[in-house]
This record gives structure tokens, sequence and C-alpha cells, in this order.
């Protein structure tokens, strides 16, 4: 088999270096005014024949074995070029590389295939500005955190695995360890995953009381805004998140945005924006963190997080990776199951369950995931009582409206209130819940929960 390179100019040349050299036999053709002596060779042989002749494919006796690869910046050149070929060969596969997207069908063939250049360049391009981009603001933050102390890494009440991530891979970033740049949150960690993440991982977590935040120089945060966390925190230094921002805040430096799936994405691509060498332990957090938020890239996943999950997919490992997603469940948690699978109620493609008071937040989240899986359900509902505040996580399948906007609209004067389109949540104290309904019932909760939900989804339908 041989490669049959027929080129208006030796622009492309340098693109193709992967037919041209090696092993390969490859002819190439180009247009008789171009030097030859600026085409690097290689193992390539120059055909100095005319390639809009048909003598020059009857010479070379291209066959269905060859396989052609042909580039011109004109519609017309291209057609002369093709036509030849075909009329020597009318089943040799040919690949035809276009520069605009009206220069495609030339023919309807099935052995001609169109494959625009402009499109990967383009974007190719655009990486590189993202990644200009990501480098300066790596400066920015540099010369902001040089003369702290120490930073405190600080990640919600219950870290999950896209947040100890991106901790740990802020504080590489910002080349320090975890004596100066210690990764903490101002609540226990208490998912099994999470918990198996740190453990086998090396990665250590303080549990922060607010009352301490003073004794560190400068507060970055990961995966989280100062919103969340009401009054105990009220601004930050430095915001690293995908979440959308729900208020305004002080913070020297953010990087939000809401279009990632994952924030260890956006980490991700400062640290190959700056060519930081990932150690194995990095980029197993890294790609686990951008697994587990976006449920292995099926939900709230964008191109950037499938190249920073394909980046650090050859780098992680995967036993790591398999002994941490084998969880266990204990007996509460197995009790608040149940529960919800005894009484959930299914109205109009909507599941809601509300399982009373929990002694782990994260229980909620996790059945909101699971209840969608139920046959019918469209929308997932699944609210709880934790320490003083009523938590409601809510999934949906995608294609309906976005749960983030939904939960606003419902909880607009809670503190803690949105999402994404296809998973949010909502933070509402208990006792202004209380002062909204006259009483904390856990039957009546459940169904003012779900008169909101029914109410604004019904809206503009």
């Amino acid at each position: 088999m041989r490669y049959i390179i027929v080129l208006e100019t030796p622009f492309l040349v340098h693109c193709l270096q992967e037919f041209i050299s090696g092993e390969k036999e490859v002819v190439l053709l180009l247009k008789e005014d171009f030097p030859l002596k600026a085409v690097p060779l290689n193992n390539a042989r120059i055909c100095s024949e005319d390639p809009l002749k048909i003598s020059t494919y009857q010479k070379l006796m291209i066959s269905s074995e060859d396989r052609v690869i042909l580039h011109a910046f004109r519609r017309k050149t291209l057609e002369e070029m093709l036509k030849p070929i075909l009329e020597v060969c009318d089943r040799v596969p040919i690949v035809v590389l276009t520069t605009t997207a009206g220069e495609m069908p030339l023919s309807d063939q099935i052995n001609v295939s169109y494959l625009p250049i402009n499109e990967p360049l383009q974007k190719k391009i655009e990486k590189e500005w993202l990644y200009i981009r990501n480098r300066e603001w790596t400066c920015k933050i540099r010369e902001l955190t040089k003369d702290a102390e120490n930073i405190l890494i600080l990640t919600h009440d219950d870290p999950d695995p896209d947040a100890l991530a991106s901790g740990v891979a802020l504080r590489t970033l910002l080349g320090r360890n975890s004596a100066t740049a210690p990764i903490g949150s101002l609540g226990k960690g208490t998912r099994s995953e999470n918990l198996n993440m740190m453990q086998f991982l090396d990665i250590r977590h303080i549990i922060m009381d607010p009352q301490f935040l003073n004794n560190y120089s400068m507060i970055a945060m990961v995966d989280v805004q100062p919103p969340y966390f009401g009054d105990r925190v009220t601004k930050a230094d430095i915001i690293f998140d995908h979440h959308p921002q729900s208020a305004n805040y002080e913070s020297s430096f953010k990087d939000i945005r809401v279009e990632y799936g994952a924030t260890s994405t956006i980490l991700s691509e400062y640290l190959i924006s700056n060519n930081i060498k990932l150690s194995q332990r990095l980029a197993t957090a890294l790609l686990y963190g951008i697994k587990a938020d976006t449920l292995m890239l099926g939900r709230e996943a964008n191109p950037d997080d499938i190249e920073a999950f394909t980046y650090l997919y050859p780098l992680a490992n995967h036993n790591i990776i398999r002994r941490i997603e084998h969880p266990s469940l204990e007996p509460g948690e197995v009790n608040s199951f149940t529960k919800a699978l005894k009484k959930y109620q299914l109205v109009d493609k909507v599941l809601f369950a509300h399982i009373g008071r929990v002694q782990k937040e994260d229980i909620i989240p996790r059945l909101a995931d699971f209840c969608l899986q139920i046959a019918g359900a469209e929308w997932s509902v699944v609210s709880g009582l934790f320490r003083g505040n009523l938590v409601i996580s809510t999934r949906n399948v995608g294609y309906v409206k976005n749960a983030g906007e939904v939960v606003k609209r419902i909880f607009s004067d809670s503190s803690i209130a949105g999402g994404h389109r296809t998973m949010a949540k909502a933070v509402i104290p208990l006792k202004d819940f209380k002062k909204l309904l006259g009483f904390t019932d856990n039957r009546d909760i459940a169904n003012r929960i779900q008169e909101l939900f029914l109410k604004v989804l019904k809206e503009d339908t």
C-alpha cells in the first residue's frame, strides 16, 4: 500500500509528517510552480508529473490498494485534481482535505471522504489562547500569594473527589506543600468514596473551626464559593469553581466556569498550560474528580472535560480508583435508602422522597442519583433534615427544564440554591422554612416541597 499525497502547495507537508516519515511508501505530487527544495522529503518520493493529468496516475498505476490524500485551496483546483484520479481508479480511497465547508462534497462516491482542516487548527489555536491566559492568570495568583506565610485551601463541608483533587492541584500550581497550603473544610468528610480517596491517595485534610480562619494569611476556595458558608466565611482571596455564581462577594481572583463539568478540569488545564509534570497520585485524583462529578462523563460534561480526562487517563492509577469506588453503606444509610423506596411518590414524572433527619448530608444527593433510575421518573427531588437545615437535591434526565434555574425560582430567598441543568441543590435553614409554613412536620414538609416543585415545573409548559 502506498500513500499518494497530492497538494497544491507544500504548505501542508509539515502537517502530514506522520505519513511522509517512517517506513511507508509515499509519493508526493506538487504543482510545478513550487520549489521542491522547500519540501522536507524524509522518505517520500517526489513525482514531478503534473497532478492534473490522467497520464500521471496511469504511470503511477494507481489502484484501490493505495491511499490518496488531496488538498487545494480553491474548489476548482480540487475538482481538477480529483477528476483524473477517479478516472484512472474510481475505487481508490481518497481523503480530501478542505479549508471551507463550501468545498464539500465534490463527489458523492463512497470512496471519497472530506476532512475540514480549518476546524481542528482553529480549535488548537483557541486552546493555545486559553493556555496563554491560564499562564497569565497563574502568574497573577502566584504574585498574589508569594508573600503569604500560609494559605488555607477551603472546600465545602463534606469535601467530595472534585474538591479534594482541585485542592491538591491548586497547591501544586502554587508550588506549595501541605504545611504552607493545607486542604481543609468546616465539616467532617462522611461519604465512603471521599474517605477512601483521602486514604488511598494520601490526601491530608483538616477540619477547621471558623474562629481559627484568621490564623491563615489567605483563603483559597475550590469547588465552592463564599455564599455557601453563610456568615461563617464571607470572602476568599482565590476561587476556582464550576458552579454558578449566586451572589456578589469579595475576592482578589476567581476563575468560575459554569460550562465545565468539574473544577478538576479547570485546574488540570492550568497544570497542562504551565507544563507542570503530573505525579501519578495527582493525575489519579484529578481523573477521579472529573469522573465522579460528571458520572463518567455522562452528566454536565463538555469537550474540555473529555479532553482533560483523556490527557489524565494514561497517567492515573486505575487500580486505586477501583478501590476508591467500592464503598460500603452503613446501616443508617441503608435505612435511609429503604425509607425513600418505601415512601416515594411519582407525580407527573417527578419522583419525590423526603427522608427526614439524616446523620450524613451526602446521603441526600446519593439518593437523588439513585431514584432517577426508577421507571417513569424524569426528575428526582429528595429532601432531608441535616444540622438545622432542610437540604433538597434535584436531578433530571437532561432534556427537560434546567434543574438549577428551577431550584432558584422556588427558593430565591434561600442563601444556597442553584446548580446545573441536570443537578441542583437547595439548603434552607429549617427556621426559615418554618416561618414560611408555620410547621416542620415531615409529612407537611414533604407535601409543601411537592407543591412548590410541581407548580414551577408546570409553568410555561
